[in-house]
Protein backbone atom coordinates (compact mmCIF):
# COMPACT_ATOMS: atom_id res chain seq x y z
CA UNK A 1 0.00 0.00 0.00
CA UNK A 2 0.83 3.58 -0.63
CA UNK A 3 1.30 6.34 1.98
CA UNK A 4 0.07 9.31 0.83
CA UNK A 5 1.40 12.75 2.58
CA UNK A 6 -1.27 13.68 5.13
CA UNK A 7 -0.51 17.40 7.12
CA UNK A 8 -2.00 15.55 10.33
CA UNK A 9 1.03 12.56 9.84
CA UNK A 10 3.30 15.49 9.40
CA UNK A 11 1.80 17.26 12.51
CA UNK A 12 2.50 14.13 14.83
CA UNK A 13 6.04 13.86 14.14
CA UNK A 14 6.90 17.61 13.86
CA UNK A 15 5.31 18.23 16.99
CA UNK A 16 6.52 15.09 18.24
CA UNK A 17 10.79 15.89 17.71
CA UNK A 18 9.47 20.00 19.04
CA UNK A 19 8.84 18.20 22.21
CA UNK A 20 11.92 15.64 22.14
CA UNK A 21 14.14 18.27 21.54
CA UNK A 22 12.94 19.93 24.68
CA UNK A 23 13.38 16.80 26.59
CA UNK A 24 17.39 16.66 25.20
CA UNK A 25 17.88 20.02 26.80
CA UNK A 26 16.09 18.77 30.14
CA UNK A 27 18.66 15.82 30.48
CA UNK A 28 21.56 17.08 27.96
CA UNK A 29 24.27 15.13 26.18
CA UNK A 30 23.97 11.96 24.92
CA UNK A 31 20.86 10.87 27.19
CA UNK A 32 18.70 13.67 26.05
CA UNK A 33 19.42 13.16 22.47
CA UNK A 34 19.00 9.19 22.56
CA UNK A 35 15.68 10.41 23.19
CA UNK A 36 14.92 12.69 20.23
CA UNK A 37 16.05 9.78 18.31
CA UNK A 38 13.58 7.11 19.59
CA UNK A 39 10.79 9.87 19.33
CA UNK A 40 11.39 10.44 15.64
CA UNK A 41 11.64 6.43 14.84
CA UNK A 42 8.27 6.04 16.82
CA UNK A 43 5.94 8.42 15.84
CA UNK A 44 7.08 7.42 12.03
CA UNK A 45 5.78 4.20 13.20
CA UNK A 46 2.49 5.47 14.73
CA UNK A 47 1.47 7.82 11.75
CA UNK A 48 2.18 5.02 8.90
CA UNK A 49 1.64 1.58 10.79
CA UNK A 50 5.12 0.56 9.42
CA UNK A 51 6.92 -2.09 11.77
CA UNK A 52 10.20 -1.51 10.04
CA UNK A 53 10.03 2.01 11.92
CA UNK A 54 11.09 0.34 15.43
CA UNK A 55 13.71 -0.53 14.00
CA UNK A 56 14.23 3.20 12.91
CA UNK A 57 13.73 3.97 16.55
CA UNK A 58 16.38 1.83 18.39
CA UNK A 59 19.79 2.48 15.65
CA UNK A 60 18.17 6.48 15.55
CA UNK A 61 18.36 6.86 19.10
CA UNK A 62 22.40 5.52 19.31
CA UNK A 63 23.02 7.62 16.03
CA UNK A 64 21.48 10.70 17.85
CA UNK A 65 23.04 10.04 21.39
CA UNK A 66 26.42 10.20 19.32
CA UNK A 67 25.79 13.98 18.62
CA UNK A 68 25.28 14.81 22.18
CA UNK A 69 28.52 14.84 22.55
CA UNK A 70 28.87 18.17 20.46
CA UNK A 71 29.12 21.49 22.76
CA UNK A 72 27.39 24.39 21.19
CA UNK A 73 26.13 26.67 23.57
CA UNK A 74 28.94 29.27 23.38
CA UNK A 75 28.00 29.64 19.47
CA UNK A 76 24.98 30.55 20.31
CA UNK A 77 25.67 34.20 21.68
CA UNK A 78 28.27 34.86 19.33
CA UNK A 79 25.74 33.71 16.32
CA UNK A 80 23.17 36.52 17.58
CA UNK A 81 26.31 38.82 18.53
CA UNK A 82 26.95 38.66 14.44
CA UNK A 83 30.04 36.37 14.06
CA UNK A 84 29.75 34.64 11.02
CA UNK A 85 31.99 32.29 11.66
CA UNK A 86 29.64 31.23 14.83
CA UNK A 87 26.57 31.25 12.75
CA UNK A 88 28.12 28.64 10.12
CA UNK A 89 29.94 26.37 13.34
CA UNK A 90 26.29 26.17 14.08
CA UNK A 91 24.80 25.28 10.83
CA UNK A 92 27.36 22.22 10.66
CA UNK A 93 26.76 21.50 14.18
CA UNK A 94 23.01 20.60 13.02
CA UNK A 95 24.25 19.25 10.28
CA UNK A 96 26.57 16.56 11.88
CA UNK A 97 23.90 15.92 14.75
CA UNK A 98 21.23 16.05 12.45
CA UNK A 99 22.21 13.70 9.40
CA UNK A 100 24.31 11.14 11.37
CA UNK A 101 21.15 10.64 13.58
CA UNK A 102 18.84 10.90 10.61
CA UNK A 103 21.12 8.33 8.69
CA UNK A 104 20.88 5.90 11.55
CA UNK A 105 17.20 6.50 11.07
CA UNK A 106 16.98 5.08 7.64
CA UNK A 107 19.72 1.95 8.38
CA UNK A 108 17.12 0.55 11.14
CA UNK A 109 14.58 1.24 8.08
CA UNK A 110 16.58 -0.90 5.68
CA UNK A 111 18.83 -2.77 7.86
CA UNK A 112 17.96 -6.11 6.56
CA UNK A 113 19.25 -4.81 3.30
CA UNK A 114 22.30 -5.06 4.59
CA UNK A 115 25.21 -8.07 5.35
CA UNK A 116 26.50 -8.76 8.74
CA UNK A 117 29.92 -7.29 8.19
CA UNK A 118 28.41 -4.43 7.03
CA UNK A 119 26.44 -3.95 9.88
CA UNK A 120 29.01 -4.91 12.22
CA UNK A 121 32.01 -2.45 10.79
CA UNK A 122 29.24 0.30 10.61
CA UNK A 123 28.61 -0.01 14.31
CA UNK A 124 32.07 -0.36 15.18
CA UNK A 125 33.29 2.66 13.26
CA UNK A 126 30.57 5.06 14.84
CA UNK A 127 31.48 3.91 17.92
CA UNK A 128 34.88 4.73 17.60
CA UNK A 129 33.64 8.28 16.37
CA UNK A 130 32.04 8.81 19.29
CA UNK A 131 34.70 8.09 21.68
CA UNK A 132 36.98 10.11 19.64
CA UNK A 133 34.72 12.92 19.63
CA UNK A 134 33.28 12.53 23.37
CA UNK A 135 36.60 11.37 25.06
CA UNK A 136 39.67 12.48 23.67
CA UNK A 137 38.61 15.60 22.05
CA UNK A 138 35.99 16.76 25.38
CA UNK A 139 39.14 16.07 27.31
CA UNK A 140 41.49 18.59 25.06
CA UNK A 141 38.75 21.30 25.95
CA UNK A 142 40.31 24.25 28.09
CA UNK A 143 37.29 26.15 28.54
CA UNK A 144 34.12 28.09 26.92
CA UNK A 145 36.65 30.01 25.02
CA UNK A 146 37.82 26.79 23.28
CA UNK A 147 35.67 27.36 20.06
CA UNK A 148 38.44 25.58 17.64
CA UNK A 149 38.31 22.11 19.29
CA UNK A 150 34.50 22.45 19.52
CA UNK A 151 34.38 22.47 15.65
CA UNK A 152 36.96 20.19 15.70
CA UNK A 153 34.46 18.06 17.43
CA UNK A 154 31.42 18.57 14.92
CA UNK A 155 33.91 18.16 11.65
CA UNK A 156 34.65 15.28 12.42
CA UNK A 157 30.65 14.28 13.32
CA UNK A 158 30.47 15.91 9.54
CA UNK A 159 33.04 13.97 8.12
CA UNK A 160 31.49 10.47 9.15
CA UNK A 161 28.30 11.66 8.01
CA UNK A 162 29.70 12.37 4.33
CA UNK A 163 31.43 8.83 4.27
CA UNK A 164 28.32 7.27 5.14
CA UNK A 165 26.07 8.94 3.09
CA UNK A 166 28.32 8.07 0.26
CA UNK A 167 29.03 4.34 1.28
CA UNK A 168 25.05 3.75 1.46
CA UNK A 169 23.85 5.97 -1.26
CA UNK A 170 26.33 5.30 -3.89
CA UNK A 171 27.81 1.98 -2.91
CA UNK A 172 24.94 0.72 -1.89
CA UNK A 173 21.78 2.67 -3.56
CA UNK A 174 19.85 2.95 -0.22
CA UNK A 175 17.97 5.53 -1.48
CA UNK A 176 15.63 5.32 1.90
CA UNK A 177 18.66 5.86 4.02
CA UNK A 178 20.15 9.24 2.47
CA UNK A 179 17.01 10.38 2.04
CA UNK A 180 16.38 10.37 5.47
CA UNK A 181 20.09 11.53 6.14
CA UNK A 182 19.71 14.45 3.99
CA UNK A 183 16.74 15.70 5.00
CA UNK A 184 17.72 15.08 8.55
CA UNK A 185 21.06 17.24 8.23
CA UNK A 186 19.28 20.34 5.81
CA UNK A 187 16.57 20.56 9.20
CA UNK A 188 18.52 20.60 11.96
CA UNK A 189 21.27 22.78 9.81
CA UNK A 190 18.32 25.53 9.40
CA UNK A 191 17.04 24.93 12.92
CA UNK A 192 20.86 25.77 15.09
CA UNK A 193 21.56 29.21 13.78
CA UNK A 194 17.77 29.96 13.44
CA UNK A 195 17.22 29.24 17.14
CA UNK A 196 19.88 31.35 18.28
CA UNK A 197 18.24 34.37 16.18
CA UNK A 198 15.37 33.76 17.75
CA UNK A 199 17.06 33.53 21.63
CA UNK A 200 18.60 36.53 21.12
CA UNK A 201 15.52 38.62 19.47
CA UNK A 202 13.31 36.75 22.18
CA UNK A 203 15.38 37.86 25.42
CA UNK A 204 15.99 41.69 23.53
CA UNK A 205 11.79 42.27 24.20
CA UNK A 206 11.99 41.53 27.72
CA UNK A 207 9.07 38.91 27.93
CA UNK A 208 9.71 37.10 30.77
CA UNK A 209 9.84 33.42 28.84
CA UNK A 210 12.60 31.22 28.43
CA UNK A 211 14.10 31.88 25.79
CA UNK A 212 16.98 28.97 25.34
CA UNK A 213 14.11 26.50 25.85
CA UNK A 214 11.75 28.58 23.24
CA UNK A 215 15.09 27.99 20.99
CA UNK A 216 15.53 24.01 21.61
CA UNK A 217 11.75 23.58 20.70
CA UNK A 218 12.57 25.61 17.35
CA UNK A 219 15.47 23.01 17.06
CA UNK A 220 13.05 20.15 17.01
CA UNK A 221 10.21 21.82 14.90
CA UNK A 222 12.77 22.12 12.13
CA UNK A 223 14.80 18.74 12.31
CA UNK A 224 11.03 17.27 12.93
CA UNK A 225 9.63 19.26 9.67
CA UNK A 226 11.96 18.36 7.57
CA UNK A 227 12.55 14.46 8.72
CA UNK A 228 8.07 14.23 8.74
CA UNK A 229 8.12 15.38 4.93
CA UNK A 230 11.07 13.02 4.13
CA UNK A 231 9.18 10.13 6.43
CA UNK A 232 5.73 9.78 5.33
CA UNK A 233 6.50 9.65 1.91
CA UNK A 234 9.29 6.67 1.65
CA UNK A 235 7.32 3.67 0.11
CA UNK A 236 9.34 1.10 2.70
CA UNK A 237 7.19 2.43 5.97
CA UNK A 238 4.43 0.64 4.83
CA UNK A 239 5.84 -2.90 4.01
CA UNK A 240 6.15 -5.63 6.81
CA UNK A 241 9.91 -6.73 7.89
CA UNK A 242 11.59 -9.40 7.23
CA UNK A 243 11.80 -12.55 9.58
CA UNK A 244 13.04 -10.83 13.47
CA UNK A 245 13.55 -12.63 15.93
CA UNK A 246 11.22 -12.15 19.34
CA UNK A 247 13.92 -11.97 21.19
CA UNK A 248 15.07 -8.47 19.28
CA UNK A 249 11.58 -7.45 19.34
CA UNK A 250 11.49 -8.09 23.11
CA UNK A 251 15.23 -5.86 23.32
CA UNK A 252 13.49 -3.18 21.40
CA UNK A 253 10.53 -2.90 23.73
CA UNK A 254 12.94 -2.94 26.34
CA UNK A 255 15.46 -0.42 25.31
CA UNK A 256 12.52 1.67 24.66
CA UNK A 257 10.09 1.52 27.24
CA UNK A 258 12.95 0.95 30.01
CA UNK A 259 16.66 1.16 29.77
CA UNK A 260 16.11 4.59 27.80
CA UNK A 261 13.15 5.99 30.63
CA UNK A 262 15.92 4.60 32.94
CA UNK A 263 18.56 6.91 31.33
CA UNK A 264 16.65 10.12 32.05
CA UNK A 265 15.77 8.51 35.95
CA UNK A 266 18.99 8.68 36.62
CA UNK A 267 19.57 12.12 35.80
CA UNK A 268 16.60 13.07 37.56
CA UNK A 269 18.30 10.95 40.59
CA UNK A 270 21.60 12.41 40.12
CA UNK A 271 20.08 16.10 40.48
CA UNK A 272 17.81 15.06 43.01
CA UNK A 273 20.15 13.44 45.38
CA UNK A 274 23.67 14.87 44.86
CA UNK A 275 23.49 18.35 43.49
CA UNK A 276 20.07 19.52 45.03
CA UNK A 277 20.82 17.08 48.29
CA UNK A 278 16.72 16.88 48.26
CA UNK A 279 16.39 13.15 48.98
CA UNK A 280 18.78 11.29 51.04
CA UNK A 281 20.55 8.24 49.33
CA UNK A 282 18.54 5.43 49.80
CA UNK A 283 15.49 6.87 47.93
CA UNK A 284 18.12 6.55 45.07
CA UNK A 285 19.00 3.46 46.07
CA UNK A 286 15.27 1.95 46.77
CA UNK A 287 14.87 3.26 43.22
CA UNK A 288 17.05 1.35 41.89
CA UNK A 289 15.90 -1.88 43.38
CA UNK A 290 12.48 -1.03 42.15
CA UNK A 291 13.42 -0.48 38.58
CA UNK A 292 15.16 -3.69 38.51
CA UNK A 293 12.19 -5.55 40.06
CA UNK A 294 10.18 -3.80 36.53
CA UNK A 295 13.07 -5.34 34.54
CA UNK A 296 12.44 -9.23 36.16
CA UNK A 297 8.83 -8.27 35.38
CA UNK A 298 9.53 -7.58 31.75
CA UNK A 299 11.62 -10.62 30.98
CA UNK A 300 8.61 -12.67 32.76
CA UNK A 301 6.10 -11.06 30.63
CA UNK A 302 8.28 -11.53 27.32
CA UNK A 303 8.53 -15.04 27.95
CA UNK A 304 4.98 -15.75 28.43
CA UNK A 305 4.17 -13.29 25.34
CA UNK A 306 6.83 -15.53 23.22
CA UNK A 307 5.74 -18.71 24.20
CA UNK A 308 2.35 -17.97 23.33
CA UNK A 309 2.90 -16.42 20.30
CA UNK A 310 1.45 -13.48 20.63
CA UNK A 311 3.56 -9.88 21.11
CA UNK A 312 6.57 -10.39 20.07
CA UNK A 313 6.15 -13.07 17.36
CA UNK A 314 3.42 -11.94 15.08
CA UNK A 315 4.38 -8.58 13.33
CA UNK A 316 3.25 -5.30 15.08
CA UNK A 317 -0.46 -3.91 14.03
CA UNK A 318 -1.24 -0.26 13.79
CA UNK A 319 -2.72 0.00 17.12
CA UNK A 320 -0.32 -1.48 18.86
CA UNK A 321 2.65 0.84 16.93
CA UNK A 322 0.64 3.83 18.23
CA UNK A 323 -0.06 2.29 21.57
CA UNK A 324 3.47 2.04 21.79
CA UNK A 325 4.57 5.62 20.88
CA UNK A 326 1.97 6.89 23.04
CA UNK A 327 3.33 4.81 26.26
CA UNK A 328 7.19 6.28 25.25
CA UNK A 329 5.68 9.91 24.65
CA UNK A 330 4.16 10.15 28.42
CA UNK A 331 6.71 8.09 30.22
CA UNK A 332 9.54 10.61 29.08
CA UNK A 333 7.41 13.30 29.44
CA UNK A 334 6.22 12.66 32.96
CA UNK A 335 9.91 11.87 33.84
CA UNK A 336 11.58 15.49 32.15
CA UNK A 337 8.44 17.14 34.12
CA UNK A 338 9.36 15.33 37.11
CA UNK A 339 12.56 17.15 37.03
CA UNK A 340 11.53 20.31 37.80
CA UNK A 341 9.71 19.70 40.98
CA UNK A 342 12.86 20.98 42.98
CA UNK A 343 11.27 24.83 41.76
CA UNK A 344 8.41 24.87 43.76
CA UNK A 345 4.61 23.65 44.70
CA UNK A 346 3.54 25.14 41.81
CA UNK A 347 4.00 23.54 38.11
CA UNK A 348 7.02 24.79 36.56
CA UNK A 349 6.46 26.84 32.73
CA UNK A 350 8.70 24.31 31.27
CA UNK A 351 6.56 21.46 32.41
CA UNK A 352 3.35 22.77 31.63
CA UNK A 353 4.63 23.66 27.51
CA UNK A 354 5.48 19.74 27.94
CA UNK A 355 2.38 18.59 28.89
CA UNK A 356 1.00 20.43 26.84
CA UNK A 357 3.03 19.49 23.54
CA UNK A 358 1.99 15.91 24.56
CA UNK A 359 -1.24 16.37 24.74
CA UNK A 360 -1.67 17.83 21.28
CA UNK A 361 0.49 15.05 19.86
CA UNK A 362 -1.98 12.69 21.30
CA UNK A 363 -5.06 14.68 20.05
CA UNK A 364 -3.53 14.74 16.36
CA UNK A 365 -2.54 11.20 16.33
CA UNK A 366 -6.22 9.90 17.20
CA UNK A 367 -7.84 12.54 15.11
CA UNK A 368 -5.66 11.72 12.85
CA UNK A 369 -6.84 7.83 13.49
CA UNK A 370 -10.54 8.62 13.01
CA UNK A 371 -10.30 10.51 10.04
CA UNK A 372 -7.87 7.44 8.44
CA UNK A 373 -11.04 5.02 9.97
CA UNK A 374 -13.30 7.05 8.06
CA UNK A 375 -11.64 6.90 4.37
CA UNK A 376 -9.76 3.17 5.01
CA UNK A 377 -12.29 1.14 6.99
CA UNK A 378 -10.81 -1.06 9.36
CA UNK A 379 -6.50 0.09 8.83
CA UNK A 380 -7.18 1.96 12.31
CA UNK A 381 -8.53 -0.80 14.96
CA UNK A 382 -6.97 -3.13 16.99
CA UNK A 383 -5.24 -6.30 16.12
CA UNK A 384 -5.96 -5.30 12.26
CA UNK A 385 -2.17 -5.16 10.98
CA UNK A 386 -2.02 -4.08 7.80
CA UNK A 387 -0.66 -6.82 5.52
CA UNK A 388 -0.97 -9.38 8.06
CA UNK A 389 1.15 -12.85 8.38
CA UNK A 390 4.05 -13.57 10.73
CA UNK A 391 7.54 -11.54 10.00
Amino acid sequence: MRNSFRWRELAVITLSMALAWGFRGQHGHERGAAIAGAMAGLSFAAVTGGPRWIGAAVIGSMTFAIGGSLSYGRFVSLAYAGSWEAILSLALIGVAWGGLGSLGLGLGLTLSQYRLWERGTIAGGLLVVWFLVDHLLWGRLTGPQDLATRQMMALVLLGSWAFLCAYVGVWRRDRASLRLAIAGAAGFGLGFPLAAWIQGVGQTTGIPVDWWKVAEHLIGLCGGSALGIAAVTLEPSWTLPLAVRPLERWLATVWLLWLLPCWLIANNLDFWVVEQALLPVWVGKAAWGALSLILVGLALWGWAEIRRGRTFVISWSPAQLRTLFLSFLWVVTFISASKDLTHGPLPHPTSIVFFLLALLVTWSLRAGCKTSRGRAGRSCQPGKARGGGVS
